[in-house]
């Protein structure tokens, strides 16, 4: 392999390293990420925390209607019993009842309300269930995917990292001074291809005399243009 075809080598797995290592950061952010599936848990239990609130209510509303039932009947029993004669404690009773009915009849319309409110939010609930279920399949599914492909990377950066030390080890120093520092420089792209005498990447055109070295492959040639490395492609 000649020196020119070693750089475009190490070029190539240099190119492959920053897109994998890239994507390797990534996948990695998103399997260490649980706030989706954190957030998504909130939303439900806060859903089946207002219907056990909701149902609390109904409970206390449904005993305190009984509660007041039971004073009303207890009062109505004694104002008609023929107990009470006197017409002050008659008259007290009688404002007793008509206040115990009225708090009846609130309190009814209040457990109504609640009764209406708990049955809304039970199959509010019952859908939402079923909706985090099929989110937490979903997650586990691409959380899968991610760990699978998570490992190929971790492998392939591996792989790509012992074989840049490899071929970094057979390079000339001198050439691969300049290959570090242009691809520092230029973007990560320390080497472009020529093609009848044009570099690829600035588009300037090259001497003769470069061409016919650059088609030799032997030696590091550098763009009049852009300075970089050129190979003939």
């Amino acid at each position: 392999m000649s020196l020119i075809d070693m750089l475009q080598h190490l070029q190539s797995i240099d190119q492959e390293w920053d897109l994998k290592a890239q994507r390797y950061q990534v996948v990695s952010a998103h399997l260490g990420d649980q706030s989706p599936l954190e957030e998504r848990r909130r939303s439900h239990q806060a859903l089946a925390d207002e219907l056990a609130a909701m149902r609390h209510r109904l409970r206390d509303g449904e005993l305190e209607f009984t509660s007041v039932q039971e004073r009303a009947r207890e009062t109505e029993h004694a104002l008609y019993s023929g107990r009470v004669t006197s017409p002050k404690e008659l008259e007290n009773l009688h404002r007793d009842l008509d206040g115990l009915r009225r708090r009846a009849t609130a309190l009814e319309d209040a457990v109504l309300e609640a009764m209406a409110r708990v049955e809304e939010l039970t199959d509010e609930a019952e859908r939402d269930a079923a909706a985090l279920q099929a989110f937490e399949e979903d997650w586990a599914r691409e959380r899968g995917a991610l760990l699978e492909e998570y490992r190929a990377l971790r492998t392939r950066l591996k792989a790509i990292q012992d074989e840049r030390a490899q071929l970094r080890a057979q390079l000339d120093s001198a050439a691969l001074r300049l290959y570090d520092e242009l691809r520092a420089k230029k973007g990560g792209q320390a080497l472009s291809p020529l093609r009848d005498r044009i570099c690829q990447t600035c588009r300037v055109t090259q001497p003769s005399h470069k061409v016919q070295v650059v088609t030799a492959g032997n030696q590091v040639v550098t763009c009049e243009g852009c300075g970089r490395i050129l190979y003939q492609g």
